[in-house]
């Protein structure tokens, strides 16, 4: 169990208002006040710092925001381990991005289970963006992610890298000849949502060639790469993935690349979990079999 005051700590890091931190933990204005000035006594630096009427974290304030994170995490854990009746049944909740949890994280499970046949295993597949809220607060142990992502903050492995490609119908004029990335525009893009780390790593693609998504004239923005691939196999316009997400459309010839020139993109898969957890280890032994796996 957290201080007090350090769950105080937590809850305004994440609002950044005094205010509104007081009203949510039913508390008084001054009382949180006095729970961040105990703290910064306490260890003997500035936690926080107003920009205009913003708050903000110093950069200690920003490493001990990691700590305490981490420290609730272990903490639920700790619980849910002592909670469990058989050591052997152990509950791992981890979460990865749609690419992951449909295209990569199957054939690694199936392996799994069969070597711990009395685990249990909770695996939400959501955006970067979401599962790393998941991961801060508490409700995941790790996520397998793609896209961008602060490195200074989390502790990572590298999973695995990935081509990265845009393709088409083979009837579309777009893989007719090698492309600029520029010509690209005048086509329906479809693409997933906004906090995806597909569409992260393809607006990152677009800056370095100076373009953003505002330069084409359609975007389609879908949920799910199955209705996605749908509508591109069907010719409607193109779109950006991983290959092992389109490489059964592109073997069986309903889908192609795009031949398009300096276009030689391959992103990193990371495996990624709170800094400092006291279950690192055993994180890291399961980022060991997902890398067997992957090698076999």
């Amino acid at each position: 169990m957290l201080d007090f005051r350090l769950l105080t700590f937590l809850k305004l890091c994440e609002l950044k208002s005094y205010t509104k931190t007081a009203r949510l933990l039913h508390i008084t204005q001054p009382t949180v006040t006095q729970h961040i000035q105990y703290l910064e006594r306490q260890y003997g630096v500035p936690l926080v710092e107003y920009h205009g009427k913003t708050v903000a974290l110093t950069a200690k304030g920003e490493q001990l925001y990691r700590f305490v994170l981490a420290m609730q995490a272990d903490s639920r854990r700790v619980r849910q381990i002592l909670k469990e009746p058989d050591t052997e049944k152990r509950h791992m909740k981890f979460g990865a991005t749609l690419t992951i949890g449909q295209y990569i994280m199957p054939r690694i499970m199936a392996k799994y289970f069969k070597q711990h046949p009395h685990v249990q295993i909770t695996m939400p597949v959501e955006n970067t963006e979401r599962l790393l809220l998941r991961l801060n607060a508490g409700e995941i142990d790790f996520a397998v992610i793609e896209g961008y992502f602060d490195k200074q903050a989390y502790g990572h492995a590298l999973l695995s890298c990935e081509k990265f490609l845009a393709v088409c119908a083979p009837e579309h004029t777009l893989c007719s000849r090698v492309r600029k990335l520029d010509e690209l525009c005048g086509y329906p893009l479809v693409i997933r949502e906004k906090g995806s780390g597909t569409r992260d790593i393809f607006e990152h693609i677009l800056k370095e060639h100076y373009l953003s998504l505002d330069d084409y004239t359609q975007v389609l923005e879908l949920g799910s790469f199955q209705v996605i691939k749908d509508l591109v196999c069907r010719g409607i316009g193109f779109t950006c993935a991983y290959e092992p997400v389109v490489k059964e459309e592109l073997q069986t010839g309903l889908l192609t690349e795009i031949p398009i020139a300096h276009f030689s993109a391959e992103r990193e898969f990371h495996f990624v979990y709170l800094k400092d957890s006291v279950f690192e280890e055993e994180y890291l032994e399961f980022y060991r079999f997902c890398k067997l796996c992957l090698a076999e």
